[in-house]
């Protein structure tokens, strides 16, 4: 059964999104997306923006309540993002998607140590069946 979640199995953070409001930055490399081919579809209440131009004014104009990025990509971190946000002063949470890790609390310290004072966790997929 390809595609399907498995069964029993907890989600490591069933509350990671909860109470998402209507205001969520997600961080990429939008032009590294473009090439290849993905398409960002307009979702209401997500707004996308490239980690270059992550910087003061998007921060204050977009007033998100939730910034996401990849826990890694090509050309930065989590660490990266989390640094760049307490320079900008956002006060939100910031969450890094990621595959299901064996020790996402060594990820979790690594950022915290960047950035203590920043609303940090990760949100980790599940693995589906057949992966």
């Amino acid at each position: 059964m390809s595609g399907q979640i498995e069964q029993g199995r907890a989600m490591p953070f069933p509350d990671a999104l909860d109470g998402l409001a209507s205001n969520t930055l997600v961080i990429g490399d939008l032009a590294r997306w473009k090439a290849q081919g993905r398409i960002v579809p307009p979702l209401d209440g997500f707004q996308f923006v490239d980690i270059g131009d992550l910087n003061a004014d998007i921060v204050n104009e977009k007033e998100p309540d939730i910034i996401l990025s990849p826990l890694v990509a090509e050309d930065f971190d989590a660490v990266d993002v989390a640094v760049k946000l307490i320079e900008l002063r956002f006060q939100g949470r910031y969450r890094a998607i990621a595959d299901d890790l064996p020790d996402a609390d060594l990820i979790r310290h690594e950022v915290q140590l960047f950035a203590p004072q920043l609303d940090f966790d990760l949100l980790l997929m599940p693995r589906m069946v057949g992966e």
